[in-house]
């Protein structure tokens, strides 16, 4: 009986669909019964809507997009028994991927082959019409809100990209269909603003019934580099999250008995805290306070900087309990406490560092060259200190925000300073001077 009323069934029909990181999406899908062809779509223009009608025509002349739409998927259908089978291309922003989907009567399965050639996933139901997923007007709301009393600098929220940014989605929000939109609304309009990132990230699957899956991608495996007898390498982004990670790595390098230690900081903008701070536990000698992270809370109650003599009396450190990500919004802020680890590094140092070196990376690399720790190796860094946290919008929804800005330990800020490199080479020289 389904095989007969595919024709009707299939004609126009409305689906909610779940990704792998717990995104929810409403996709439309049409057909062309005569060509045995389809398109799934997101919101009729939305993207249009986001760059505005001269931005994207100018893009779309450009060949930069193609179609006014978030995701746009078009191909061919082929029946098979009660399921359609959809086979085309997946086109989101200015990307392409290879997709497939089987579509029965109230189930989607679908998937798509990323740019790194991992098949992602797409899982849903059929829904009654276009509607909204949730409402994201008062997930905006509540957004901005948390923005205006915790965003770290409130002369941020005097620019005109603060304003503007903000005036754009108050326009927009009404219409937003989906995660997928929401989150590029976001993306697409908050490039210019003073504090990036700043995004609304999902960060649990909807539907509570389902097992539970990861969200945020594969999780980091500490990992070492040995580039010849004598030098060990680290990629910040494998460094330890924990003390008892950095305990084994630091045990197994010392057995080695290198003499140079390289941490690669080039580019990066997204170090955690906690691997920061275990990254400066590992290369530092004795115990020292190397700064503090301030909130709004601290600069709305106090017009003064402290230093390290203020902090046991003003402070507690990151080390002391009670701390949580993305919770720092409520307090005045937190020290950081350098406690070396049994089997600290003993060699030389080279940190490596550019233009796009910042938030807690920056913070990094102020505290080795201060207490000249490390041998900067590189660009200046970027002069942009702030700390970016997760902050709880609701139980599906955070906030990336700019909550905290560092410190030094004799109460200096790198805004728009930055951290000039002991030795200046360009990032294809970075690695020579290392290793010779």
């Amino acid at each position: 009986m389904i095989l007969s009323q595919s024709t009707t069934l299939f004609a126009q029909s409305y689906w909610r669909v779940e990704n792998d990181r717990g995104d929810e999406i409403l996709l439309s899908l049409e057909l062309n019964k005569s060509k045995n062809t389809f398109e799934v779509h997101t919101r009729k223009d939305a993207l249009k809507d986001l760059a505005g009608t001269l931005m994207f025509s100018l893009a779309k002349a450009a060949g930069k997009l193609k179609y006014p739409e978030i995701v746009f998927i078009e191909g061919r259908t082929q029946q098979k028994k009660d399921t359609l089978l959809l086979n085309g291309n997946f086109n989101y922003f200015d990307k392409q991927f290879v997709f497939n989907a089987a579509v029965s009567e109230n189930t989607f399965q679908g998937r798509f082959l990323d740019a790194r050639g991992n098949w992602q996933l797409l899982e849903g139901i059929r829904v009654a019409d276009a509607k909204p997923l949730r409402d994201y007007n008062a997930i905006i709301t509540t957004a901005f809100s948390l923005t205006e009393k915790s965003v770290v600098n409130k002369q941020w929220l005097k620019n005109d990209e603060w304003l503007d940014f903000k005036s754009k989605v108050n326009s927009l929000k009404s219409k937003i269909s989906d995660d997928y939109e929401l989150a590029a609304t976001f993306f697409w309009l908050g490039k210019k603003l003073p504090f990036t990132p700043y995004e609304i990230s999902k960060v649990r699957p909807q539907n509570k019934g389902k097992k539970q899956r990861k969200i945020g991608g594969r999780k980091n495996i500490p990992s070492i580099r040995e580039l010849k007898n004598s030098t060990v390498f680290f990629d910040a982004n494998s460094f330890p999250s924990n003390k008892k990670e950095m305990d084994s790595i630091s045990t197994a390098i010392h057995k080695k008995n290198y003499n140079n230690l390289v941490i690669d900081l080039r580019g990066n903008n997204k170090l955690k805290l906690n691997t920061a701070i275990q990254m400066l536990n590992y290369v530092a000698h004795q115990p020292f306070d190397a700064g503090a992270y301030l909130t709004r809370k601290w600069s709305d109650s106090n017009n003064f900087i402290p230093s390290a003599s203020d902090y046991s009396k003003l402070l507690k450190s990151f080390a002391d309990p009670g701390y949580s990500a993305g919770k720092l919004i409520y307090e005045q802020g937190r020290s950081i406490k350098v406690v070396p680890v049994v089997e600290s590094f003993k060699g030389k140092v080279f940190l490596l560092v550019d233009g796009k070196t910042s938030h807690t990376a920056e913070m990094v690399a102020s505290v080795l060259n201060n207490k000249k720790l490390a041998t900067l190796v590189g660009q200046k860094t970027a002069g942009s200190t702030f700390l970016t946290e997760n902050v709880e919008i609701n139980e599906e929804f955070d906030l990336v925000l700019a909550d905290a800005e560092f410190y030094t330990s004799d109460g200096k800020n790198l805004a728009d300073i930055g951290v000039d490199p002991d030795v200046l080479k360009s990032n294809e020289d970075v690695m020579n001077y290392v290793l010779h």
